[in-house]
């Protein structure tokens, strides 16, 4: 609306792509540049070269504090990114700074001004109910009330079990009860989003998809069914109770059990070394029968053909290393489109030279990932009641380093 262009760069960004952006900055046909500290941090001279960043914004700055006890590196050597920018004018948002991390904000961003903003959701509850036996009992009676209710899992194919579970427990309900999650195309998402809205559906299982950007007021309980990933999701997903004000309860139904799958879940989205290699000798095999050519594999059928007796590849596994190999230049990748379906076509560099995994932004992202959610899921599942209430209601700021100032 405003004639502006923005884009995002992610380690899963072809070179391809990478380079029409850096272009389009140069030209002025970009404005605006969406990315992680990761890719700023090793992708800054190329960014740089434009000449044209005036303006920086760090969101979930809390990162650069926690970055100093092991979390995502990245974050805290934001200052040379900055530098190497030209620094531009800086804006960090974060809705947990205690008096520690604030410092260590404004020392790595040196920001001159802060504003706090204390405001409290007094209207949020907590009902803890962690490593409880039987959450499925549980959530069909909570459902029955027909309230307005949101449950959060960690899985496209748990919010798909999960809803139609719901529908077979609770049969007068089941056509008031639906999924969401980013399997779906843009134009489900939008379509199940507001019939949620509107009221024709009551109750929605759905996944970290369903989160920024989304405001919906009158969510009466929102349900934390497995044990989400990170603080960040923690915070965002109980923030979607209770908008308009009035009473609303936050369920957390997680347990230890959710521990294993979390961390399955992580090590799929981000494989080992092995594996990765496992991947990389599969691809080089089948490059070998069509020397020189593209040839055509979906993520499911690398799966299958780079698995063996040690390890069953996954699909997800296999979509992580083809985004890696990308990004490290091992591998060129095309998309070709034909009646509605897409396909992935694959050339392998027989010529590439010897590289290092770390290299890669996007394996670098995930195992910063699981780093985080170590650190998490220990707070998670030991703080007490009054302690899990005081972090949804109450926001986390700096008290004595800002009075000091």
């Amino acid at each position: 609306d405003f004639g502006i262009t923005a884009v995002v760069l992610t380690g899963e960004s072809t070179p391809e792509e990478r380079m029409r952006v850096y272009s389009g900055l140069r030209n002025g046909t970009v404005d605006i540049v969406l990315t992680t500290p990761e890719y700023a941090r090793f992708h800054v001279e190329e960014i740089a070269a434009s000449g044209r960043i005036g303006f920086m914004v760090v969101d979930e700055a809390h990162h650069v504090g926690l970055a100093r006890a092991g979390g995502r590196s990245a974050y805290a050597e934001l200052d040379y990114v900055i530098e190497r920018l030209n620094n531009p004018v800086v804006l960090a948002v974060t809705a947990t700074a205690n008096d520690d991390v604030a410092r260590d904000i404004d020392q790595t961003l040196r920001l001159p001004e802060s504003v706090v903003d204390e405001t409290s959701r007094e209207n949020l509850y907590i009902d803890d109910q962690r490593n409880i036996r039987n959450r499925d009992d549980y959530l069909a009676n909570l459902v029955a009330y027909g309230e307005k209710t949101v449950i959060y899992v960690n899985s496209r194919e748990q919010s798909v079990a999960v809803a139609r579970n719901l529908r077979r427990r609770v049969p007068q309900l089941a056509p008031l009860i639906g999924f969401y999650n980013a399997g779906l195309t843009r134009g489900e998402r939008k379509r199940v989003e507001d019939l949620f809205r509107c009221g024709h559906l009551t109750v929605l299982v759905a996944t970290s998809a369903f989160g920024e950007g989304i405001d919906i007021p009158d969510i009466r309980h929102v349900v934390l069914y497995h044990l989400p990933f990170n603080e960040i999701e923690f915070n965002q997903m109980s923030g979607r109770a209770g908008r308009d004000g009035l009473p609303a309860v936050v369920h957390l139904l997680y347990g230890r059990a959710d521990i294993a799958l979390n961390e399955r879940l992580l090590a799929e989205s981000t494989p080992d070394h092995d594996v990765m290699a496992q991947v990389y000798r599969c691809l080089r095999a089948v490059q070998r029968q069509v020397p020189g050519e593209f040839f055509c594999m979906s993520n499911a059928d690398l799966a299958i053909a780079a698995s063996n007796e040690l390890h069953m590849v996954t699909p997800t596994e296999a979509a992580c290393s083809i985004a890696v190999f990308g990004e490290l230049g091992l591998i060129e990748t095309r998309v070709s489109y034909d009646a509605g379906r897409s396909e992935r076509w694959i050339r392998v560099d027989e010529g590439a030279s010897k590289v290092e995994l770390r290299d890669s932004i996007r394996y670098r992202e995930g195992l910063d990932e699981r780093d985080v959610f170590n650190a998490f899921r220990d707070w998670a599942m030991r703080c007490d009641s009054n302690g899990l209430f005081v972090r949804v209601s109450r926001p986390i700021v700096p008290h004595a380093w800002r009075n000091g100032r």
